[in-house]
């Protein structure tokens, strides 16, 4: 009895660790799962690159998209037993953008944008369908991305982008009963989600410019309301909760977060943040009876979350089979091809005729090898080959003729196949010129020796005369022209000389009297041509006169009686030039 105890308590504990998360995410190759913005645990080792996702409460178990998968497309995992399984097979050419899953019928849904439809797949026991999905809807206009179930009700929902006329729309499960519910103030519905507990739709719209709204209305279309109006958001999926809105945003790379019951002046809340790996789809964890409490119309679904019917567990894509080879046949057992003829690669991807030919179109031998045929004017095994490059001489304009062959049109000097001759008219031009034009010099007897250049169209197109003989010697002494230049050389030499010395000469010239000495007389004591002690007018001011004129110096002769004691005439003037700057030049 305790042991039974024990292996209940650790399978419960193991039930609510495995529960103990608030969304899912994909992203890359990986399915990760976030609590309170931390990451609690991350799968997909075998995968490559997720998309849509969606979340099955009842049976605990995840459904996820994989684009580069070989063979299968849409894969299950079950939280509980970490079990995954293919469900659908990948075709060539599809583009799913929208998962969801009802429990009550164990009907899977998708879109499709690429063929413009939705497609369905029953995963219950003992049910039969096409591998590949079977058609729901086929659409004309409209390009279908999210989807949506209605569990209770029996309805699915999905978003119609065609920005020309975008809607959404819901039908029966079996596509009947078709209807557009909301076509006014949308721009692009790019995610869609169904609360049951609130019996309302929430969408995100990814809108004009750099705007974006979350919104809601009820299950008929009718009372819309808009919960947030955002920028630089670029919403992609988007999941609801018990009490919150949970979307996917590529603008930032990151996941944000809004009450349920919003107002337009309350802010949602980043999350999680990446910084390598962009984020797809996103689911939130919740349980059946807090959708489902109190409505009646929930009855099946309530009955079913407490039997937990089981789906289908054996339904599962082989290996070795699906969509693995583009272009060619799947080895039996193995994961290999043999590709079709002009194709190469491990799955048969590549072309061998692509970017082979330069300028013509490429097409398959018989032996699988890629050939050209080259456009015109273009030749060579890959036809790299202009014909008309360097075809044309003397500047000739080269085309194509109708044999495919280089054809040269001729300037008015030349002509021939390629206008390497020259014309008619040129040539009666130079029979009229003198057979020989002889350029004489001044030579010695051992130097004069002549030569003569030939006719031709290269001498022609390098302005050359024909037949001229040229002198090739030295020049000898010219009686005129040799003693003129001798003259001029030595006049010019001459000059040179008298300026240097005249120049030489200037330098040497004595500097004019510049007196250091201040001496200030007071005119209103002594007359000016006296020199008593002081002196109202410098000496410096007086530089360009005559020393004898100064104001400040006069010779004994003229000084007055009262001045007899004072110094001669010469020895002032010695005394004055010895105050002098530079006395000895003076």
């Amino acid at each position: 009895m305790c042991k039974i105890q024990c292996l209940l308590a650790i399978f419960t504990l193991y039930i609510g660790l495995v529960n103990s998360w608030d969304i899912a995410i994909t992203t890359g190759g990986q399915l990760e799962f976030y609590s309170n913005k931390t990451k609690t645990n991350s799968e997909g080792v075998r995968f490559r690159d997720l998309t849509a996702l969606a979340y099955d409460a009842v049976h605990n178990m995840l459904l996820f998209v994989d684009k580069q998968n070989d063979n299968a497309s849409i894969f299950s995992y079950h939280l509980a037993t970490k079990k995954y399984q293919s469900l659908v097979r990948r075709k060539s050419y599809e583009n799913i953008q929208g998962l969801a899953f009802d429990p009550v019928k164990g009907l899977l849904f998708w879109t499709d944008t690429n063929e413009r439809s939705i497609y369905w797949m029953s995963l219950m026991p003992g049910s039969k369908n096409d591998i590949y999905g079977n058609l729901l809807i086929k659409m004309d206009d409209e390009i279908p991305r999210a989807i949506a179930v209605d569990s209770c009700r029996g309805y699915i929902y999905w978003t119609n982008i065609n920005i020309t006329k975008p809607t959404i729309e819901r039908a029966r499960f079996d596509g009947t009963g078709r209807e557009i519910i909301i076509d006014k103030d949308i721009y692009m519905p790019v995610s869609i989600a169904v609360d049951q507990q609130t019996q309302k739709l929430y969408w995100a719209d990814d809108r004009e410019g750099i705007h974006y709204s979350i919104e809601s209305a009820d299950l008929d279309g009718r009372n819309i309301k808009t919960l947030y109006m955002g920028t630089y958001h670029q919403p992609n999926a988007l999941a609801v909760s018990k009490d919150a809105i949970y979307w996917v945003d590529w603008g930032y790379k990151s996941v944000w977060k809004l009450p349920k019951e919003s107002t337009k002046s309350l802010d949602p809340v980043e999350l999680i943040g990446f910084s390598n790996e962009v984020p797809f789809g996103i689911v939130a964890n919740y349980q059946i009876k807090d959708q489902t409490e109190g409505t009646n119309e929930c009855e099946e679904l309530i009955k079913l979350s407490q039997n937990k019917t089981l789906i289908n567990d054996t339904f599962n894509i082989p290996r070795d089979v699906g969509l693995f080879c583009l272009h060619g046949v799947k080895v039996n057992g193995q994961l290999a091809c043999n590709c079709s003829a002009g194709y190469t690669g491990q799955r048969c991807e590549i072309s061998i005729c692509h970017n082979y030919c330069f300028k013509g179109e490429c097409e398959i031998a018989s032996d699988g090898t890629p050939e050209c045929r080259c456009n015109n004017g273009f030749k060579g095994e890959r036809c790299e080959i202009n014909i008309c490059d360097g075809y044309c001489l003397n500047k000739g304009i080269c085309s194509v003729d109708q044999e495919q062959g280089p054809l040269c049109k001729c300037s008015k000097e030349f002509e021939g196949p390629r206008c390497e001759l020259l014309s008619t008219i040129n040539s009666v031009k130079l029979e009229r010129l003198p057979s020989s034009v002889t350029e004489r010099c001044n030579c010695t007897p051992e130097l004069n020796v002549s030569k003569s250049v030939p006719l031709s169209s290269e001498n022609l197109r390098n302005n050359e005369l024909p037949f001229v003989e040229i002198n090739d010697c030295n020049y000898g002494w010219d009686s005129v022209r040799d003693p003129v230049i001798m003259i001029l050389g030595i006049a010019c030499a001459l000059l040179c000389i008298a300026c240097t010395v005249l120049v030489a000469k200037i330098l040497k010239l004595k500097k004019r009297p510049r007196i250091k000495k201040r001496i200030i007389v007071n005119k209103n004591v002594t007359p000016l041509t006296a020199r008593p002690d002081q002196c109202e007018i410098t000496i410096e001011n007086c530089c360009n006169m005559n020393i004898c004129e100064t104001p400040c110096f006069e010779p004994r002769s003229t000084i007055r009686p009262n001045l007899l004691d004072s110094k001669p005439g010469k020895e002032e003037k010695k005394t004055l030039i010895n105050n002098m700057e530079y006395p000895e030049d003076y």
